[in-house]
């Protein structure tokens, strides 16, 4: 069937089908949204200790809830409940909250020594249970590596080693350092990078947004090459904020 006949037939967005239907693996397709904390988690930890004790009149434990606070209803504690059973009998504490996709990213990308114990361990069983991001965490450290010693060499075999994971974001990553592998070998060997003329660019943006818009060139150049200027020298105002860096230097 054609995707658009596909949508039809199960009431689904085009758009939605053709990305399923294109996903080879499911990780592709998967929400990485983190889920919201639920109205009834900052009262788990209480429901386990009365549950403990042996209360367990789920009408009882909602009441004592709705006492400390609890706005839900006696279906969503009852639910909870029956749900973590078999944890509740075991005397196991409160699951502990979900992490973000964003806040995983940031723990594998991270330098080992630079987190906790905590979450090393939480690293640690992260990727026993994920062969993948065990491939993946390992290309990351093995990326670092390439930079930090500056050859070539090392980049050439990451893309290999990249292209035989068969994890695809980092295909497509080494399809693109493939079309331009002399510039890739010039940013690992060369000490030169776009950083300064980033920066720029977002004073510049950051000096129009405080104008609502409204300065002219002539005041947008004046501001522009004080805040620049100030950059080069070193010499932040009191404070050291940027805002308070381009107020300070226009009034100079």
């Amino acid at each position: 069937m054609a995707l658009r006949a596909i949508g039809r037939h199960l009431d689904l967005d085009r758009n939605v089908i053709r990305r399923h239907a294109r996903a080879a693996t499911w990780q592709e397709v998967a929400p990485i949204w983190p889920c919201g904390v639920g109205i009834i988690a900052p009262y788990q930890g209480h429901l386990h200790r009365r549950w403990a004790k042996g209360e367990h009149n789920i009408a009882a434990l909602a009441r004592e809830i709705t006492a400390r606070g609890y706005r839900g209803s006696e279906a969503t504690v009852r639910l909870y409940l029956t749900s973590h059973r078999e944890a509740l009998d075991a005397g196991l504490p409160p699951p502990a909250p979900a992490r973000s996709a964003f806040e995983v990213t940031r723990l594998l990308t991270c330098r080992s020594e630079r987190l906790n114990e905590d979450q090393r361990v939480f690293i640690k069983h992260l990727l026993e249970r994920c062969p993948e991001l065990h491939t993946l965490y390992g290309l990351i450290r093995s990326f670092r590596e390439v930079f930090d010693k500056k050859r070539t060499v090392l980049m050439d075999r990451w893309i290999t080693s990249a292209r035989q994971s068969r994890i695809a974001p980092l295909v497509r990553l080494t399809a693109g350092l493939l079309d331009d592998l002399d510039a890739v070998h010039a940013a690992v060997t060369l000490p030169y990078n776009s950083g300064v003329a980033e920066g720029r660019i977002t004073d510049l943006k950051l000096i129009k947004r405080q104008m609502a818009g409204r300065a002219g060139i002539q005041l947008l150049r004046k501001r522009v090459i004080l805040v620049a200027h100030a950059r080069r020298s070193h010499q932040p105002p009191p404070g050291d904020d940027l805002w308070t860096i381009n107020g300070y230097q226009n009034l100079v």
